[in-house]
């Protein structure tokens, strides 16, 4: 169940410079169902969605925790909060946001953040046009407690 590995792209634009950078967080051991039946029948006929994401956590500390791909521990933070921080931190923690600033694709990024402006429609729609698989977050639920995770829905 929890075997597909898929990178989730995160989006800030720095205040002082103007600049926008996507930060990917390559995430393994998750579940991606992009099966369209089975997402209508568990949300039913009006979803919009293509794809439902399932990503464990652990709690440490009163933190949710996500592992991504090297073992490296991310601190999952609500969206307004990792907006806030200091730009050498963004690396470092991960969110989830239901907005254009979100999105994962089913495959391995293995370059570091990407400068939105190198790309003439910005990076999303390149990777939207380029490859398979690419999903614009479109719900994320979540923290669950009972069991540790987060439901993401994607379009």
């Amino acid at each position: 169940m929890y075997n597909a590995t898929v990178t989730v792209f995160n989006y800030y634009e720095s205040s002082t410079t103007g600049v926008g950078i996507w930060y990917p967080h390559v995430l393994s051991g998750v579940d991606l169902n992009t099966d369209k039946g089975a997402i209508l029948k568990k949300y039913g006929p009006d979803s919009t969605d293509n794809a439902e994401l399932h990503i464990s956590y652990e709690l440490q500390d009163g933190k949710q925790i996500i592992r991504d791909a090297d073992g490296k521990e991310l601190p999952w933070l609500p969206p307004k909060e990792w907006m806030r921080q200091v730009n050498d931190l963004l690396d470092d923690t991960i969110t989830f946001d239901a907005s254009d600033n979100c999105f994962f694709w089913e495959g391995l990024w293995d370059n570091g953040p990407v400068n939105d402006e190198d790309y003439r429609d910005g990076f999303y729609a390149y990777m939207n046009n380029r490859y398979d698989f690419v999903y614009l977050v479109s719900s994320v639920g979540g923290p669950y407690s009972v069991i540790p995770h987060f439901e993401i829905l994607g379009k």
